[in-house]
């Protein structure tokens, strides 16, 4: 085979740039895709061996864990595809990769009915998570909550530190306890969180929530919204929570307040910080 002089110049300046390389694993992540669409999951893991950045190693994980999610798979199966993606994830050299992906292939495996496997894949993920930072091990906690796992999640919980991250995981619990019926722990998990902005965000949701099922109930959401939001340090972040707190107080109510209005009644604090507190030169 014969090359031109120009091809034989770009082949180094395509490999010093990576440029191949990468070419080669979007090529590849088409092709998974391709096999994910035909349900033809065992070559698409294997194709997924090919991908050398961990980056589209990354996408390509997710792609398959979210088909799986998708196809119509005997639990049996779709465990064995999973781990056989373990290896794959553990060969990534980013922590904070293979901390999100274990953490995916724990909760398919939970919801394929397998604890014992999901249970390993959670402890590997969290503690990858914890060396990677807290803002992912928060990401992994989100997670859970969302998917109503979380009593896998009830040592991680401890493992967070910053009192910012701690209260918004406390405002996702919030929503999940009012939405699965249990009120007396949502309101006992309302009632942990020192942020009044993550408090206010919390009580606004729940607003929302009954806004079509109970006006009153969530007009009294809103006036306890209101209240904390007004103790929000950060000028810039209060002024727009309560603009978006009355808008939809008038909707419910159907009288209008001028923005005049809820500069006049929410002067701001002298005292007290919380996660918007402004930095200041």
């Amino acid at each position: 085979m014969s090359y031109s002089s120009g091809e034989l110049r770009m082949k180094p300046l395509e490999k010093l740039l990576g440029l191949s390389e990468e070419s080669s694993d979007l090529d590849r992540l088409e092709r998974i895709e391709d096999l994910l669409d035909a349900g033809e999951i065992e070559q698409a893991i294997a194709e997924l061996e090919k991908v050398r950045k961990d980056e589209n190693v990354y996408v390509g994980v997710k792609m398959i864990i979210k088909s799986l999610s998708k196809l119509e798979l005997e639990p049996g199966y779709i465990v064995g595809y999973l781990k056989a993606l373990i290896p794959i994830v553990n060969g990534l050299s980013s922590w904070r990769y293979r901390a999100i992906l274990m953490a995916d292939i724990a909760m398919a495996f939970y919801r394929a009915g397998d604890d014992f496997n999901g249970d390993l894949a959670l402890k590997t993920a969290i503690n990858l998570a914890y060396a990677s930072g807290e803002d992912v091990l928060v990401e992994i906690l989100r997670e859970l909550i969302r998917n109503g796992l979380l009593e896998k999640g009830a040592y991680a919980f401890s493992l967070v530190k910053d009192r910012k991250r701690l209260d918004f995981l406390l405002s996702q619990l919030v929503e999940f306890f009012y939405l699965s019926g249990d009120h007396e722990k949502a309101r006992k998990a309302l009632n942990a969180i020192e942020d009044p902005f993550h408090k206010a965000i919390a009580l606004y949701r729940l607003a929302l929530y009954e806004a079509p099922r109970n006006r009153l109930k969530a007009l009294a959401f809103l006036e306890e919204a209101i209240e904390n939001a007004e103790k929000i340090e950060n000028r810039h972040a209060r002024l727009e929570l309560l603009i978006k707190l009355n808008d939809l107080k008038a909707e419910l109510t159907g009288k209008g307040v001028s923005l005049v209005d809820i500069l006049k009644a929410s002067p701001p604090p002298k005292d007290g910080g919380n996660a918007n507190e402004e930095h200041k030169d």
